[in-house]
C-alpha cells in the first residue's frame, strides 16, 4: 500500500498532537498508582498510630485503676489490723466448737473440733445471718466499706477455715465454713497460705470484678505469737465497672472498638468487653475463630506486659456474619489477666483512598476529552496545510516520471501547464531571479523546469556526436587489425630463436651440474678415505690394546686356577679334621655310656659335636665340588682366551694391509680433482653464453608480445567505443526532444 506525502504529513501532525496527550496519560496513571500506594501507606500508618494510641490509653487506664485498687485495699487491710489490735488481739480459748467439713481425700463430710477464738474480750461468733452483727468483720466493713473475712488455722500445714465474713453467698447468707487449702489439687503450694504462715502479708486475684478483684491477707497471731489464723479484705469498688463502661463508649474510627479477652479462671478465652457489650461473656474457644483467639492470647502473653503487638485478620462480629478484614493492636495486662486490644475494619478507610484516586480519574478523563478535541482541530488544519505542500510535489513527481521515461517534450509541456493552476509555480516564475524569496515547492518547480530544458539540449547534442564517434571508431579498428598481424609474425620468429638458445643453455647447465656432482663425489671419496684411514689406525690401536688385555686375562685366570688348587688342599684338610672329630666324638659317647648317669650330659655334648662334624664334612664336600666346577670353567676360559688372542693378532695384520690400499686410493682421487675442475669451468662459461643469448631473445619476444597485446587492447577499445556509441545512440533515441 502506497502512503502519499499528504497522508504522511497528516499522520506526523496527528502524532505530534497525540504523543503529548498519551505521555500525560501515562504520567497521570503512574502518579495515580503512586498516589494510591502512598495514600494506602499513610492511611495504614495513621490507623496503626491511632489504634496503638487507643490501646495504650486503655492499658494506662487499667493500670491506674489497678494501682488505685491496690492502694485502697492496702489501706483497708491496715485499718482491719488496727481495729483487731486495738480490740485486744486474737486469743485462742480452751473451749472448742464443732465444724462439719469435707474430707480432703474422700470429700465426705466429717466433724472436727476447733478451739474457739476471741478478738479481745469478744468471742468470735459463728453467725450466718447477715442481720446479726459479728465482730470484728462487720465493724471493719462498716468503717471501710470493704468485705472482710476472718480465717482460723485448722492444722499445722496451714489450711484456713472461714469462720466469720461479711461476704454473702448465693443464698444471701454469710459465706463461712469453707476451707482455703495450703496445697492445691495440682500439688502446688498456695502462695497466700505460705506467706501468711511465714508471718507475711500476701495478696491474690480472685474471679470477682472480671478478674480484677484484689484480695489482701494478713496473719493473725494469738497470745503465744503463733499464727492461728488470718484476715482477708477486698474492696467491692465500682471502678472496674466504670472502667468497663468507659471502654465500651470508646470508638475507634467509624466502626472500630476496644475489646478485652480474659486469660484466667472462668473468663479464660471469653469476651470481657466486646462491641457494644453484645457478646460479653461469650466463650470464643467454641467459635469458628478459636485458633485466631488462641494465637492472639499467646502472642500477647509472650510479648510481655505492656508490649504492643499487631495483627491483620479476617473477623466478624457474629458467627453467621460476613468476614471483614480487621487490623488490631493489642497488649497483655498481667495483673487482671486481660488481653486488651483495639481494632478497626480496614474497609472503613478505603473511602479516603477512593476519594483521592477519584480526583485522578477525573483528571485522566479530562485529558482524554481535551486530547480528542485537539486531535480533531489538528486533523482539519493538517489536511488543509498538507494540500498546499503535497499537491505541487505530486505534479513534480509526474513530470519527473515523464523525464525518466524519455518523454522530455511532454515534460516541457506539462511544466507550462503547472504554471496555469499552481499558485506556488507562478510565484516561483515571478521570483526566479531572487530564489531566496521562493519556498521549497517553488524551488523544486524551478529546478525541474531547468532540468527538463537542459536535458532537451543535452540529448540533442549527444545524438549528433554519437554518429561522428561511430565513424571514427570503425576506421581505427581496421588499422589496428593490420598492425596486429605484422607483430604476430615477428613474435613467432623470435620465439623459435629463443627456444633454441634455451635448449643449448639447458644442456650446458646440465653438463656443468653433472661435473659439479663428479667433483663433489671425488672430494667426498677423498674425505671418506681419509676418515677410513684414521678409523683403521684407531682399530689397530684398539686391537693391540685388546691383545694386551687378553694376555692379562689369561694370566689372571691361571692365578685363579692356582688359588683353586690351594682351596682344594685346604678343604681336604678340613674334611680330615671333621672325620677325626667325628671319631673322637664317637669315642667320647662310648666313654659317656660307660659312665652311666654321670656321663649323660657329656654324651649329649658328644652327640652335638658329632652332628657338627658331619655337617662340616658335608659342607667341605660341597665346596670341593664347587672348586672342581670352577677349575673346569677357568680352564675352558683360558683356552677360549688363547683362541681369541690369535684372532685379534690376525685381524691386526689385515688392518695394516687395508691401510696401505687406502693410501693408494687417496693419491688417485687427489690427482683427479684438478682435471674435473677444469672441465667444470669450461662448461659453466658455455652455459652462461647460451643464457645471455636466450635472455636477449626473450626480451625481444616480450616486446613483440607487449606490442601485440597493446594492439589487441587498442582493437578491443575501438570495438568497445563503437559498442558504447551504438548503445548511447540506442538510449538517446528513446528521448523525444523538440
Amino acid at each position: 500500500m502506497r502512503v502519499t506525502l499528504r497522508r504522511k504529513i497528516t499522520t506526523l501532525t496527528c502524532l505530534a498532537a497525540v504523543v503529548p496527550v498519551i505521555v500525560m496519560l501515562v504520567i497521570t496513571t503512574v502518579l495515580e498508582h503512586r498516589l494510591g500506594k502512598t495514600v494506602s501507606e499513610e492511611v495504614r500508618s495513621l490507623i496503626t498510630e491511632h489504634v496503638s494510641q487507643v490501646t495504650r490509653d486503655v492499658y494506662e487506664e487499667c493500670r491506674n485503676t489497678d494501682q488505685m485498687i491496690s492502694g485502697e485495699t492496702g489501706r483497708v487491710l491496715d485499718a482491719a489490723l488496727t481495729i483487731i489490735e486495738r480490740s485486744g488481739g486474737v486469743r485462742v480459748l480452751e473451749s472448742q466448737r464443732k465444724w462439719r467439713l469435707p474430707d480432703r481425700q474422700t470429700g465426705e463430710m466429717k466433724t472436727i473440733l476447733l478451739p474457739r477464738i476471741s478478738i479481745g474480750a469478744n468471742e468470735l461468733q459463728v453467725e450466718r445471718s447477715p442481720e446479726e452483727k459479728v465482730f470484728p468483720v462487720d465493724s471493719i466493713g462498716d468503717l471501710t466499706g470493704a468485705q472482710c473475712t476472718v480465717f482460723q488455722r485448722i492444722n499445722p500445714e496451714g489450711d484456713m477455715l472461714a469462720v466469720a465474713s461479711t461476704e454473702l453467698d448465693d443464698e444471701d447468707r454469710r459465706k463461712i465454713g469453707y476451707v482455703k487449702r495450703a496445697m492445691g489439687t495440682d500439688g502446688q503450694v498456695d502462695k497466700v497460705i505460705d506467706d501468711v504462715v511465714s508471718g507475711l502479708e500476701s495478696s491474690e486475684r480472685s474471679e470477682g470484678d472480671y478478674g480484677a478483684r484484689l484480695v489482701m491477707y494478713a496473719p493473725l497471731k494469738d497470745q503465744d505469737g503463733f499464727v492461728s489464723g488470718m484476715v482477708g479484705v477486698y474492696m467491692p469498688l465500682s471502678a472496674v465497672e466504670n472502667l468497663r463502661k468507659a471502654i465500651l463508649r470508646t470508638s475507634v474510627g467509624r466502626t472500630g472498638y476496644v475489646w478485652v479477652i480474659g486469660t484466667r479462671g472462668k473468663y479464660k478465652n471469653r469476651y470481657i468487653i466486646s462491641r457494644s457489650g453484645a457478646r460479653d461473656g461469650e466463650d470464643l474457644s467454641a467459635s469458628q475463630n478459636r485458633e485466631l483467639v488462641e494465637d492472639l492470647i499467646s502472642t500477647a502473653r509472650n510479648a510481655g506486659q505492656g508490649s504492643l503487638s499487631s495483627m491483620k485478620y479476617e473477623w466478624n462480629d457474629a458467627d453467621d456474619g460476613p468476614q471483614r478484614e480487621k487490623y488490631s493492636v493489642y497488649t497483655y495486662f498481667k495483673p487482671w489477666g486481660w488481653v486488651i486490644g483495639s481494632g478497626v475494619y480496614l474497609d472503613d478507610y478505603r473511602g479516603v483512598k477512593q476519594k483521592l484516586t477519584g480526583t485522578m480519574q477525573k483528571l485522566i478523563t479530562l485529558l482524554v476529552v481535551s486530547g480528542l478535541v485537539i486531535l480533531a482541530l489538528i486533523l482539519g488544519v493538517s489536511f488543509y496545510m498538507s494540500g498546499l505542500i503535497a499537491n505541487p510535489v505530486s505534479h513534480m513527481v509526474g513530470i519527473a516520471r515523464m523525464v525518466a521515461e524519455g518523454n522530455i517534450h511532454e515534460a516541457s509541456r506539462a511544466i507550462t501547464e503547472v504554471e496555469d493552476f499552481c499558485p506556488n509555480a507562478r510565484k516561483a516564475v515571478r521570483n526566479a531571479e531572487d530564489r531566496d524569496n521562493v519556498d521549497e515547492t517553488g524551488q523544486l518547480y524551478l529546478a525541474i523546469r531547468d532540468m527538463a530544458q537542459n536535458l532537451d539540449s543535452l540529448v540533442g547534442q549527444v545524438q549528433r556526436s554519437g554518429i561522428q564517434v561511430t565513424t571514427s571508431a570503425t576506421e581505427i579498428a581496421a588499422s589496428a587489425r593490420q598492425l596486429d598481424e605484422t607483430v604476430s609474425n615477428q613474435a613467432a620468429a623470435t620465439n623459435q630463436i629463443s627456444a633454441t638458445s634455451l635448449e643449448i643453455s639447458a644442456n650446458a647447465g646440465e653438463l656443468a651440474g653433472t661435473m659439479d656432482e663428479v667433483h663433489r663425489s671425488a672430494e667426498d671419496a677423498a674425505g671418506l678415505a681419509e676418515e677410513g684411514k684414521d678409523g683403521l689406525r684407531s682399530m689397530i690401536r684398539i686391537m693391540d690394546d685388546l691383545s694386551s688385555a687378553t694376555d692379562s686375562i689369561t694370566e689372571k685366570l691361571a692365578s685363579i686356577n692356582e688359588q683353586a688348587v690351594s682351596i682344594v688342599y685346604i678343604v681336604t684338610t678340613i674334611t680330615k679334621v671333621a672325620d677325626r672329630t667325628n671319631l673322637l666324638s664317637l669315642n667320647a659317647a662310648i666313654e659317656a655310656e660307660k659312665a652311666g648317669e654321670f656321663g649323660q650330659g657329656f654324651a649329649v655334648v658328644a652327640g652335638e659335636i658329632r652332628r657338627l662334624a658331619d655337617q662340616t664334612s658335608v659342607a667341605a664336600l660341597e665346596i670341593e665340588d664347587m672348586i672342581s666346577d670352577m677349575r673346569e670353567a677357568v680352564d675352558s676360559g683360558v683356552l677360549e682366551m688363547d683362541h681369541f688372542a690369535r684372532e685379534v693378532h690376525h685381524g691386526a695384520g689385515k688392518a695394516v694391509k687395508l691401510g696401505k690400499k687406502l693410501d693408494g686410493i687417496m693419491e688417485s682421487v687427489t690427482d683427479l680433482n684438478p682435471r674435473i675442475q677444469a672441465v667444470n669451468e669450461g662448461m659453466t662459461a658455455q652455459a652462461e653464453g647460451a643464457q645471455q643469448i636466450s635472455q636477449s631473445m626473450t626480451q625481444l619476444s616480450d616486446s613483440a608480445s607487449q606490442t601485440s597485446d597493446s594492439l589487441g587492447e587498442f582493437n578491443r577499445a575501438a570495438s568497445q567505443l563503437n559498442e558504447a556509441v551504438q548503445g548511447l545512440q540506442n538510449e538517446v533515441s528513446r528521448f523525444k526532444v523538440s
